[in-house]
C-alpha cells in the first residue's frame, strides 16, 4: 500500500489519496501518516467510504478513541459523534446549533484536552459547509520578542460556559457539567511531539488570564486572538464528499462555516483521540 501526496495550502494542510482505510494501514504507513500530519497540521485523506465501526478503527491507529457525550452519537459506535445541519439544542430551547461556528481548538475545557480531531464527510453540500484552520505555531512565531517573553509564562482558566464565548452551546446535564470543571491551560504550549511552541487558544471558552485584571485579560486575550486568525496563518478546507480531515488541536484552531445553500444537508462523523494536559 502507498499514497500520494499534495499540499493544499502554502504553509499547512495537505492530501493524501490511494488509500482505503477499510484496510487498516501497517505500520511503517501509520507512521508515514503520522509524519504527514505533523509537518502540515492539518492531512485529508480523500475518497473514502467507511462505515462508523471501521472509521473508528481506521483512526484509533491515531491515538486512543475518546467518547464525548455533548454531540450526538452513531448507533453503531459510540465513540463515532454525529455533526450535522440538523442539529438543535435538544435539552435547551430547542434552536438550530452550528457546532463550531466560531474559532476554536477542541476540548480546552478539559483538563486533557484531546489531541487530534478526524471529521468525516459522509455528506456534503454543493457548495459552501468549508472549515477554516489557523496555523497557531506560525501564529505564536510571528509575535515580536518582547510579546512572546511577557505571555510565555501565562497561564488561561477554560470552562465550558465562559463568559466570553461566542458561539451558543448545547445545554447539557448536570452530571456532564459536574464532570467538566474549570480548566487551567498555558497560554504558550510546547507540542509534546515536535516540542514546537504554539499560541493555546479557545475564543469559545477561555475566561481569563491568571494574575490579570478582567479588562486587562480581555485585551490581550482579543489582540493575540485577532493576531492568530489574520488570513496569512490560514488554510480553508473545501469538502469532497468522502474525505476525512485530521488535524492537532495542540497547534491549530478552526471554525465551521454555514454557508451551504439553504435546504442542502451536511453530515459529519467524528473521531477524536486522547491528548495530555498541556505544558
Amino acid at each position: 500500500m502507498s499514497f500520494q501526496t499534495e499540499k493544499l495550502g502554502g504553509h499547512m494542510a495537505a492530501a493524501v489519496s490511494g488509500l482505503d482505510l477499510n484496510h487498516l494501514p501497517d505500520a511503517p504507513m501509520q507512521a508515514a501518516l503520522q509524519d504527514v500530519l505533523h509537518d502540515n497540521l492539518v492531512l485529508c485523506i480523500r475518497g473514502q467510504a467507511l462505515a462508523p465501526v471501521a472509521f473508528r478503527d481506521a483512526m484509533a491507529r491515531f491515538g486512543t478513541p475518546m467518547l464525548r457525550k455533548q454531540l450526538e452519537r452513531t448507533p453503531e459506535c459510540a465513540e463515532v459523534n454525529i455533526i450535522s445541519s440538523e442539529d438543535r439544542d435538544a435539552l435547551g430551547d430547542g434552536r438550530k446549533i452550528v457546532n463550531g461556528a466560531n474559532w476554536h481548538t477542541d476540548d480546552s475545557f478539559m483538563r486533557a484536552p484531546c489531541s487530534l480531531t478526524m471529521l468525516y464527510g459522509v455528506v456534503v453540500p454543493s457548495r459552501g459547509g468549508d472549515t477554516q484552520f489557523t496555523n497557531m505555531y506560525a501564529a505564536y512565531e510571528d509575535l515580536p520578542t518582547e510579546t512572546r517573553r511577557r505571555i510565555d509564562p501565562l497561564k488561561v482558566v477554560h470552562k465550558y460556559h465562559s463568559r466570553r464565548k461566542l458561539t451558543y452551546v448545547s445545554t447539557r446535564p448536570a452530571d456532564e457539567m459536574a464532570a467538566m470543571p474549570e480548566a487551567t491551560h498555558p497560554l504558550v504550549r510546547t507540542h509534546p511531539e515536535t516540542q514546537r511552541k504554539s499560541l493555546y487558544l479557545n475564543p469559545n471558552r477561555m475566561e481569563y488570564i491568571v494574575g490579570l485584571e478582567r479588562a486587562e485579560s480581555d485585551r490581550l486575550l482579543d489582540e493575540l486572538i485577532a493576531h492568530a486568525t489574520q488570513m496569512k496563518h490560514q488554510y480553508r478546507h473545501v469538502w469532497r464528499q468522502g474525505d476525512i480531515v485530521i488535524w492537532d488541536n495542540r497547534c491549530t484552531m478552526h471554525k465551521a462555516n454555514a454557508d451551504y445553500p439553504e435546504g442542502e444537508r451536511r453530515l459529519m462523523h467524528r473521531v477524536i483521540v486522547a491528548g495530555t494536559e498541556p505544558v
